[in-house]
């Protein structure tokens, strides 16, 4: 392959010689291949296989995260924030596929366990409407606890409603909890 061919792409049935007369090699390689009628393809080279046209991806898809943003109280739950909606809003088609959380507990009676309810636009995306651990689910050393919820398309919110079971902490007690999915996007 040469370097010409390797920016440009290689021209079926031209060798090297060919490539740098333009005007005339074109001429030979169209007598070459049967006369006026012949086409010459050219094949554009390996490492634009994911392009349709220069600088025109084609639909590829691939893992990404969705940060899901507080809407009230930074993500801290305390003696006087029970529950907190936790949302991710799309701007390209997305299936949500792994949740990760953190907690951070400050103080002896932020013991509670943080339970949510996910839903991808206004559909509930588990078997009961019941409140799932989070902190179980989207452990990061929970292996292979993989989900695949709803596609959904640009402009649809997923969220998960976010409450405390057991004992609210008290005084300036506090669990803060942020949360990510990883999921396919098409882009």
């Amino acid at each position: 392959m040469s370097v010409l061919g390797s920016v440009l792409g290689e021209l079926d049935g031209l060798d090297e010689d060919t490539l740098h007369g333009v005007g005339a090699a074109v001429s030979k390689a169209i007598a070459k291949r049967g006369g006026n009628g012949a086409t010459i393809h050219v094949r554009k080279p390996s490492w634009r296989d994911g392009e349709l046209a220069p600088g025109v991806n084609a639909p590829q898809g691939g893992q990404v995260p969705l940060p899901l943003l507080a809407l009230s109280n930074g993500g801290i739950f305390s003696a006087t924030v029970g529950s907190i909606t936790f949302e991710g809003k799309l701007q390209k088609p997305y299936q949500a596929q792994r949740l990760l959380a953190s907690t951070v507990r400050t103080g002896a009676t932020a013991t509670a366990r943080c339970l949510g309810q996910i839903f991808v636009g206004v559909d509930l995306n588990q078997a009961q409407l019941q409140g799932v651990d989070l902190e179980v689910l989207g452990a990061p050393t929970a292996f292979d606890t993989r989900m695949r919820l709803m596609q959904a398309p640009p402009g649809v919110a997923i969220s998960i409603l976010g409450t405390l079971f057991g004992s609210a902490p008290t005084g300036t007690d506090t669990i803060a909890l942020t949360m990510f999915f990883l999921g396919e996007v098409i882009h």
